[in-house]
Order: structure tokens, then sequence, then C-alpha cells
């Protein structure tokens, strides 16, 4: 029986990834954690929180991505007002 407010749509991955895709959310929050440095590169947790129709949906890495350090824009705000120097 479909109640009141009719029936709840049942999400798939294709269809929350329709929904990522075609911003069809009302809020989204990216969230990225840095585990660790390893080597020359960051080894980075990320995942996003969206809300859809009144529901939250969690988009999480299953496992943490390595991205190398030279991959990086680093650059130096001195004391935050604006940007001093690009570092090499």
């Amino acid at each position: 029986m479909a109640g009141f407010l009719g029936e709840k749509e049942i999400l798939t991955r294709d269809r929350v990834k329709q929904i990522f895709l075609n911003k069809e959310y009302s809020y989204l929050e990216e969230k990225v954690n840095l585990i660790e440095v390893r080597n020359d590169s960051l080894l980075l947790k990320i995942s996003f929180l969206l809300e859809y129709k009144n529901r939250m949906i969690a988009i999480d890495e299953k496992e943490p991505i390595a991205v190398p350090f030279k991959d990086f824009k680093v650059e130096d705000w001195g004391d935050g007002v604006r940007k001093v120097a690009d570092i090499e």
C-alpha cells in the first residue's frame, strides 16, 4: 500500500550516482581526511554526505587513496592575507 505521502523511492548505486551527477541533492558536505604521509605521497580518505528528499546519503571511499605530493600546488601565504610566493 502506497500510504498518504506515496511510495518511498528505493535507492540503488546507479540512482545515487545519477543524483550526485545531476546535482539533485539539496545539501552537500565534502570531507577529505589526511590519514598518513607516506614516503612522497599523502594517504587520503574522501567522503560525501548529501541530502536528497529528506534522506541523508553517505558516500565513502572504500580504501584510502595515495596522491603523490608533487601533484599538489604549494604556496606561501605569509600572514594569511595574500599569497607571498609559490613554493617549488
